[in-house]
């Protein structure tokens, strides 16, 4: 049986979106693969992981924020990851007068972590930024925990 050019074309489209979309949804899963590897010593430290985490695609450049109640006492680690390469993290937290907090950060090549002491209970501001030195959107993931 001969498929018509015009069959033959939306066959070649359907197999290039398929290919692209599996490609987007297996980095997306890798940028949460590579937060949990961020995870991995907290765990080891006692820190109790959350299954719900944040997820998406960003601008280069673009700073992102996410307000959450943290709790006087408690110690939370937040761990944004991306897939891709040559990627600049940064990762700030903030009080809910906007006054900075002091955290302890670390980053690696795929991903950072950031330690917070919230000195009372409130709701902080989390802000990061990805920064991509080839692309101009960055797949992003961030997860957290608590002890």
């Amino acid at each position: 049986m001969k498929c018509p050019r015009f069959c033959s074309q939306a066959l070649t489209a359907l197999v290039a979106l398929l290919a692209c979309a599996t490609l987007l949804h297996a980095t997306v899963d890798e940028s949460h693969d590579y937060a949990m590897e961020a995870a991995t010593p907290f765990v080891e430290q006692g820190f109790i992981v959350r299954e719900d985490y944040w997820n998406g695609e960003v601008k280069s450049g673009q700073k992102l924020m996410i307000t959450h109640q943290l709790f006087k006492g408690n110690e939370y680690a937040f761990w944004l990851g991306t897939s891709q390469e040559g990627v600049a993290l940064d990762m700030k937290v903030y009080d809910e007068k906007n006054q900075p907090i002091q955290i302890n950060a670390k980053a690696d090549k795929n991903f950072m972590s950031a330690r917070v002491n919230p000195p009372k209970t409130g709701t902080y501001k989390i802000v990061f930024e990805l920064k991509s030195k080839t692309d101009p959107s960055v797949l992003w993931a961030l997860a957290y925990g608590y002890r």
